[in-house]
């Protein structure tokens, strides 16, 4: 996804997937598709509460979900959370298991390939995370 910046930006950007002009809704995208990040629903409720009191977290996570539908983010599931990702190019994640950094890696597989017990499935998109300790988070451990 090519980052977005500027109201005016992210408002033809919602226009152009079908997507309904609202001042919460262009805060949402502008949080995830200004810079790329990794949030969870309660992550961008959090950031944008004090700006718009009335923004409840469900609002948040119907937004956050019509996003994922038009395919300006794609949705990790990482230790049973979901979490919005604004690179939707194919790629791996590493997730630090003390931290919690969440990394893009490149894919090894530019495509999805299932494998032979998939037989007669369609297949539309595979996602690998790779779980371990980051580097600060090694060099803590070992000190």
């Amino acid at each position: 996804m090519a980052h977005k910046s500027g109201q005016g930006e992210i408002a033809g950007l919602l226009k152009e997937h079908g997507l309904r002009v609202t001042p919460q809704r262009v805060a949402i995208c502008a949080l995830l598709l200004d810079r790329h990040c990794h949030h969870t629903p309660h992550q961008v409720h959090e950031a944008l509460r004090r700006r718009f009191p009335s923004l409840s977290p469900n609002t948040v996570y119907l937004t956050l979900a019509q996003l994922e539908a038009a395919g300006l983010v794609q949705r990790v599931h990482v230790e049973g959370q979901s979490v919005f990702d604004s690179n939707t190019r194919v790629h791996d994640h590493l997730y630090c298991q003390r931290c919690g950094l969440l990394a893009d890696v490149p894919s090894a597989a530019k495509a999805p390939k299932a494998p032979p017990q998939a037989a007669g499935w369609k297949v539309d998109h595979a996602s690998r995370t790779l779980f371990g300790l980051c580097p600060a988070c090694r060099g803590k451990a070992s000190a």
